[in-house]
């Protein structure tokens, strides 16, 4: 979202303390070295359960810093900002242009498209349908069988009276007017012809592909009126789901997605609640990517990592293991146990040594991050 955490500290979360050693008495008393008879002994630090080194993605000149070293922060707290005054600019747009399309007048006119996108389908599917049943009754086929035996009587009987006067001159009106009788009842024989073969014919391919491509469009054209309006509404929709105002929407809420992930890559933002321990930057100075500006730590809650446990030795230490933990400059001794061991090897001096990490029992108000100590880890004989 917002930063890079250069380095947050890998380490678990400190485990709940346990009760102190108490004597008979009731007097709380170190536990001394080698309790439990044998044991590996190595140097160590104690340092913050967690530990955020904080670093922007993006450079740029530093706008506002909220924090100094000393501070406590919570999770979330923006610690320092870019100057963006531009990025605020494209956000607000982006919401704009958001908050457009998602209105109640756009969702009405959604709501719209599928009620007519749903007649559209309607008209469809009975044309579908209409492929499947006669276009006219038998009443009617029958009747017009019977107009089509009288007009060929007809065609037949002007025909004769035709070919009596044929031999007429053309301009005798007794010529002209059989023509016209014989050609009047050709017509209406064809008329009727044609429509008694609709009737009973059956529509084409080329029919039935226009009425099936047209019931698809449909179909699909109200699928996506409906996928679109879901969509405004806030409604889940699949994942698959297409069409061009749909689209729209989605790009609209990408950009201000876009335009919002870029303006929280201007902040500087805590992951962790603790203290500032350090700040690299001043307000109005150029802050490149990646630097690290400003480091939290959780000084809360410590514990101890070893510096020096040597590669002989780390194979008798397992997790869970009891530790105790001398602290050189408060000259008491402290119980813990193993969290952490880690799986890689760190050079000291040319010697191959692994970090364990020791979860103390209880923290003493005294213990500082930083402090040297000495470990032994006990071992049964």
């Amino acid at each position: 979202m917002l930063l890079a955490v250069a380095a947050c500290s890998s380490i678990a979360p400190t485990a709940a303390p346990l009760p102190t050693v108490v004597l008979d008495g009731g007097e709380s008393a170190p536990v001394p070295a080698g309790v439990g008879g044998g044991g590996v002994e190595a140097s160590g630090t104690v340092v913050p359960a967690q530990e955020a080194r904080l670093a922007l993605v993006l450079g740029g000149i530093v706008g506002s810093l909220n924090v100094a070293v000393g501070d406590e922060v919570k999770t979330g707290e923006v610690l320092a900002e870019l100057d963006n005054t531009a990025i605020q600019l494209d956000v607000e747009r982006a919401r704009r242009i958001l908050r457009e399309l998602r209105s109640e007048a756009s969702i009405a006119a959604a709501a719209q498209a599928v009620a007519l996108a749903r007649q559209d389908l309607d008209k469809a599917q009975k044309k579908v349908n209409g492929l499947t049943y006669p276009r006219a009754s038998d009443s009617l086929i029958q009747n017009t069988e019977g107009e089509i035996e009288l007009a060929r009587e007809e065609v037949a009987r002007t025909s004769n009276e035709f070919r009596s006067v044929e031999g007429l001159a053309e301009d005798d009106p007794r010529r002209a007017t059989a023509l016209v009788a014989m050609t009047n009842a050709q017509m209406n024989l064809n008329k009727l012809i044609a429509n008694i073969n609709w009737y009973t014919g059956k529509p084409s391919d080329i029919d039935v592909a226009i009425v099936q491509a047209n019931f698809e469009a449909a179909t699909a054209a109200l699928q996506e009126a409906e996928w679109y309006l879901a969509a405004l509404e806030g409604e889940p929709i699949p994942e698959g789901a297409t069409g061009s105002r749909l689209a729209e929407l989605q790009a609209a809420e990408d950009d201000q997605a876009a335009a919002q992930a870029k303006l929280e890559s201007t902040q500087l933002v805590s992951p962790i609640s603790g203290t500032v321990v350090v700040v690299n930057i001043l307000a109005g100075e150029y802050a490149p990517a990646g630097q690290i500006l400003v480091v939290v730590s959780d000084t809360t809650r410590l514990r101890v990592e070893t510096t020096d446990l040597s590669e002989r030795d780390v194979p008798q230490i397992e997790i869970g293991q009891t530790a105790t933990v001398e602290v050189k400059a408060l000259n008491e001794n402290l119980t813990g146990r193993v969290s952490a061991i880690s799986p890689v090897a760190d050079t000291l001096g040319g010697d191959v040594v692994y970090k364990v990490t020791i979860d103390l029992d209880t923290v003493p108000p005294e213990l500082r991050a930083g402090m040297s100590v000495e470990v032994q880890f006990l071992t049964s004989e």
